[in-house]
Protein backbone atom coordinates (compact mmCIF):
# COMPACT_ATOMS: atom_id res chain seq x y z
CA UNK A 1 0.00 0.00 0.00
CA UNK A 2 1.53 2.95 -1.16
CA UNK A 3 0.28 6.64 0.29
CA UNK A 4 0.08 9.50 -1.31
CA UNK A 5 1.54 12.89 -0.59
CA UNK A 6 -1.86 14.73 0.91
CA UNK A 7 -1.78 11.27 3.56
CA UNK A 8 1.57 11.80 4.34
CA UNK A 9 1.10 15.65 5.50
CA UNK A 10 -2.42 14.43 7.63
CA UNK A 11 0.17 11.18 9.19
CA UNK A 12 3.19 13.96 9.61
CA UNK A 13 0.71 16.84 11.41
CA UNK A 14 -1.38 13.95 13.14
CA UNK A 15 2.04 13.38 14.67
CA UNK A 16 3.12 16.71 15.10
CA UNK A 17 0.01 17.12 16.82
CA UNK A 18 0.51 14.29 19.25
CA UNK A 19 4.29 15.27 19.95
CA UNK A 20 3.32 18.93 21.12
CA UNK A 21 0.15 18.17 22.79
CA UNK A 22 2.31 15.54 25.01
CA UNK A 23 5.37 17.74 25.29
CA UNK A 24 3.23 20.54 26.76
CA UNK A 25 1.59 18.16 29.23
CA UNK A 26 4.79 17.31 30.43
CA UNK A 27 5.76 20.62 30.55
CA UNK A 28 2.55 21.65 32.47
CA UNK A 29 3.11 18.74 34.68
CA UNK A 30 6.25 19.73 35.59
CA UNK A 31 5.52 23.80 36.34
CA UNK A 32 2.75 22.11 38.36
CA UNK A 33 5.00 20.17 40.69
CA UNK A 34 7.64 22.76 40.69
CA UNK A 35 5.37 25.42 41.48
CA UNK A 36 3.38 23.07 44.51
CA UNK A 37 7.51 22.63 45.92
CA UNK A 38 7.92 26.52 46.05
CA UNK A 39 4.99 26.57 47.49
CA UNK A 40 5.54 24.41 50.53
CA UNK A 41 9.58 25.79 50.84
CA UNK A 42 8.10 28.87 50.81
CA UNK A 43 5.87 28.08 53.32
CA UNK A 44 8.05 25.48 55.59
CA UNK A 45 10.38 29.02 55.16
CA UNK A 46 7.67 30.52 56.89
CA UNK A 47 6.99 28.11 59.38
CA UNK A 48 10.63 28.38 60.20
CA UNK A 49 10.60 32.38 60.68
CA UNK A 50 7.67 32.21 62.94
CA UNK A 51 9.33 29.70 65.07
CA UNK A 52 12.40 31.49 65.22
CA UNK A 53 10.53 34.49 66.15
CA UNK A 54 8.93 32.42 69.05
CA UNK A 55 11.96 31.31 70.38
CA UNK A 56 13.64 34.66 70.62
CA UNK A 57 10.55 36.06 72.30
CA UNK A 58 11.03 33.67 74.89
CA UNK A 59 14.85 33.83 75.47
CA UNK A 60 14.10 38.07 75.42
CA UNK A 61 11.44 37.06 78.22
CA UNK A 62 13.43 35.14 80.30
CA UNK A 63 16.42 37.54 80.14
CA UNK A 64 14.03 40.51 81.46
CA UNK A 65 13.22 37.94 84.42
CA UNK A 66 16.82 37.41 85.56
CA UNK A 67 17.62 40.93 84.40
CA UNK A 68 14.99 42.11 87.45
CA UNK A 69 15.64 38.82 89.59
CA UNK A 70 18.93 40.18 89.55
CA UNK A 71 18.24 43.86 90.14
CA UNK A 72 16.11 42.80 93.06
CA UNK A 73 18.77 41.12 95.00
CA UNK A 74 21.65 43.83 94.10
CA UNK A 75 19.12 45.80 96.17
CA UNK A 76 18.62 44.14 98.45
CA UNK A 77 22.27 43.38 99.31
CA UNK A 78 22.91 47.09 99.00
CA UNK A 79 20.35 47.92 101.52
CA UNK A 80 21.55 45.05 103.82
CA UNK A 81 25.58 46.51 103.49
CA UNK A 82 24.14 50.20 103.66
CA UNK A 83 22.19 48.55 107.21
CA UNK A 84 25.08 47.23 108.49
CA UNK A 85 26.84 50.58 107.56
CA UNK A 86 24.60 52.83 109.45
CA UNK A 87 24.42 50.38 112.31
CA UNK A 88 27.91 50.48 113.16
CA UNK A 89 28.22 54.32 112.20
CA UNK A 90 25.22 54.50 115.41
CA UNK A 91 27.12 51.93 117.51
CA UNK A 92 30.45 54.57 116.86
CA UNK A 93 28.58 57.59 117.72
CA UNK A 94 26.76 55.79 120.94
CA UNK A 95 29.71 54.31 121.66
CA UNK A 96 31.86 57.51 121.54
CA UNK A 97 29.27 58.92 123.20
CA UNK A 98 29.21 57.27 126.84
CA UNK A 99 33.25 57.52 127.27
Amino acid sequence: MKLNDKELVVIGAMILMLVFTTYANNSYAQNSVLNKAGEKVGSTLNELGQNLSNVGSEIGSDILNETENTAKKVGIGAKDVLTNISGEIKQGIIGNSSK
